[in-house]
């Protein structure tokens, strides 16, 4: 165990000992920020156990990096929320107003609280409409599961209609679920009427949207018409 250091009258000196142990706390921290392929495939964010034990000398330092660099995916907005200071929070706002669709989801998922119910909507409803499985959709379809409100409803309806390459699809098998007629998320034994959804042609993508809107009571032609 590390030894206690003490300031001036014998209290306890937070600043001290940050290398104490042999290792830097916030070399580490900037070594934990080089990701490489296996730490991208694997989903490996940076070291947060640093942060936890860092003075705050050492937590300004950490800081400054994550500002340097700049929210440029998800390991930054969970860093900065980490953090949760001032500036960060602050940070995360401006990638909340500018930060593109996957970014402004990482912030409603690691640091919710600053995220209001209709700003989480928008959020949602974005990255349903622009976001593809590389690039945010899976953690959006999972954040659905247990928030749906009308207007991500509606998404989904508008995605079965008009995307293509997959996610119409999903969006097909995730409707049916949230109104109770599938067990699960992507229910295996519907798979063939859900992979229907992924065709070219209009009139048979029509006709389908037709009958999963009569599966779960939607109308139609509000989306048709559109």
């Amino acid at each position: 165990a590390e030894p206690e250091h003490r300031g001036l009258h014998g209290s306890p000196d937070p600043d001290a000992g940050a290398t104490v142990g042999g290792a830097d706390r916030v070399a580490r921290f900037r070594s934990s920020m080089e990701i490489d392929y296996q730490r991208w495939k694997d989903g490996v964010g940076y070291d947060l156990g640093v942060l936890r034990s860092a003075t705050p000398r050492e937590r300004d330092e950490i800081e400054r990096l994550l500002l340097a660099r700049g929210v440029r995916d998800w390991r930054d907005v969970e860093a900065l929320a980490a953090l949760d200071t001032p500036r960060a929070r602050e940070s995360l706002r401006e990638t909340l107003r500018g930060g593109g669709p996957e970014l402004a989801h990482a912030v409603t998922r690691h640091a919710p609280g600053l995220v209001d119910a209709e700003a989480r909507t928008a959020i949602l409803v974005r990255a349903l409409e622009e976001t593809d499985f590389f690039g945010g959709l899976t953690q959006a379809l999972n954040e659905v599961r247990s928030f749906h409100p009308p207007a991500v409803i509606d998404a989904l309806l508008r995605g079965v209609l008009r995307r293509q390459g997959g996610p119409q699809v999903h969006f097909a098998a995730m409707l049916l679920h949230l109104h109770g007629k599938a067990d699960s998320p992507f229910d295996l034994k519907r798979r063939p009427y859900f992979l229907r959804f992924n065709t070219p042609s209009r009139t048979e993508r029509e006709a389908l949207f037709r009958d999963l809107c009569g599966r779960i009571g939607a109308d139609p032609e509000r989306f048709l018409d559109s």
